[in-house]
């Protein structure tokens, strides 16, 4: 049977409601309230989230004792629950709190009732012991939050639990990327599979004309010009596309990184147009020149949501902006399909490659993660369309707060950049994977 992959997999949020008999005297208006605020914070979804409800210390006492140390979000929803809580939390490592009293929170009428029963003291004092006690716990005040924190356990899972081949080895001038599979395990959890490149070629033999025609005609039917090159040449890098896609079902991965400037030397085309593919896929990634940490930043985000990742070179300006450039960009983006037209690669002059219009005007996340630092970096700012540089193909410019702040914490020869702010997930991924978080944001 097809392993599903990790990208098709949801991993529910825990959300705890706790309500004390004191305040709600009956079973029936305390279920009411329960169900009102979960249909006030839009969690009835079992997909999404696992909700459980307690109003007396036996429930309490049950919940206390499951194994698991899956990170999860209290909501009090009366006071003089505190010691349910505490029951409940003592062996989670990391615990967001909801305060869902605040008519911020939630809409006045749902959140006044949870303030007039001491839903506010019993919040605060549980977070403060929580505090006190050196136990990781996030303050939340919105929805927004509580749907951040879920959307970065679901991406920490997904990446925990995910399989990348590793093709051929990393390209010896990407000297900061994780090379070992067993770091990779260690601190990610993940499982690196290398191959050889051979292992690859060997698939490439076996592609009939009519797979890699069919692969190009989806770059053919909607590119805006062929530059300097033929049918035949995306037909050829076309054929690498259907290859990886056969090697990551083969080995039932989620992604891969490719020795790609090795691989034009060995079958003279280029990777561009199959990593381009397969992270415009809903399934997949694929990381150029053996970029490990560039593979797995390229996941965890696509595993959080984000419907455009691309790996690529930053040239950093003193003026707090930095353009963003690479061959290998997809197509989709923000929701639209993309202006594109094919040329050949920027640095070898074979092959083919896209160059991709991007979005200007929209707000983006440059990000990286770094095994080997125990780091994630995320600049977050706007992007604007300039004039093209003499650098590769696809390009774009990003606002950031701070040109320095990106020299001071670059961790590799590449970013990762995806269209939103992913700030705050971001920071609670890193927190679950053990990593350090660091960031910027031109709203600061």
């Amino acid at each position: 049977m097809k392993r599903a992959t990790q990208l098709e997999i949801t991993y529910p949020m825990p959300l705890y409601f706790f309500c004390s008999s004191v305040y709600w005297p009956t079973e029936a208006k305390r279920l009411d309230l329960f169900h009102r605020v979960a249909d006030a914070m839009g969690v009835q979804d079992v997909s999404q989230w696992k909700l459980t409800f307690i109003d007396d210390e036996e429930t309490a006492t049950v919940e206390a004792n499951r194994p698991g140390d899956t990170p999860c979000v209290f909501v009090a929803l009366s006071g003089g629950v505190q010691s349910w809580m505490q029951m409940v939390g003592a062996d989670r490592t990391h615990l967001g709190l909801f305060n869902a009293y605040l008519p911020e929170a939630l809409p006045s009428d749902v959140a006044h009732l949870l303030m007039h029963a001491n839903a506010h003291p019993a919040s605060t004092d549980f977070f403060a012991s929580c505090r006190m006690a050196g136990k990781s716990i996030e303050w939340f005040d919105s929805l927004a939050q509580v749907r951040q924190y879920a959307v970065a356990w679901q991406g920490t899972c997904r990446l925990k639990n995910a399989r990348f081949l590793k093709i051929g080895e990393t390209e010896p001038w990407v000297i900061n990327s994780c090379r070992s599979p067993e770091m990779i395990a260690e601190r990610i959890g993940c499982e690196i599979v290398p191959i050889e490149r051979v292992d690859l070629y060997t698939i490439y033999e076996t592609i009939s004309d009519a797979e890699a025609l069919e692969v190009a005609d989806q770059w053919l039917q909607r590119n805006g010009g062929l530059e300097g090159i033929f049918d035949e040449d995306v037909i050829k890098a076309s054929r690498v596309t259907a290859a990886m896609y056969k090697a990551l079902e083969n080995h039932d991965a989620d992604g891969l990184s490719m020795a790609c400037f090795a691989m034009i030397t060995d079958i003279d085309t280029t990777s561009c147009l199959a990593l381009s593919a397969l992270n415009d896929s809903a399934s997949f990634i694929g990381a150029c020149e053996g970029d490990l940490d560039s593979a797995l930043t390229l996941f965890l985000l696509k595993a959080m949501g984000a419907d455009f990742v691309w790996i690529a070179n930053p040239i950093i300006h003193s003026d707090n902006t930095l353009d963003l450039v690479h061959c290998t960009a997809p197509t989709c983006a923000c929701g639209s399909q993309l202006p594109f037209r094919l040329m050949r690669h920027h640095e070898s002059g074979r092959g083919v490659s896209p160059e991709v219009v991007l979005p200007g005007g929209v707000s983006a996340s440059a990000v990286r993660l770094s095994v080997n630092a125990g780091e994630i970096v995320c600049h977050v700012g706007l992007t604007e369309r300039k004039s093209k540089l003499p650098a590769c193909h696809t390009q774009i410019r990003l606002h950031v707060e701070s040109s320095q702040a990106v020299i001071d914490t670059l961790l590799g020869t590449h970013l990762v950049l995806s269209y939103g702010d992913f700030e705050k997930p971001l920071s609670y991924a890193s927190k679950f994977l053990g990593l350090k978080s660091v960031s910027t944001s031109l709203s600061n």
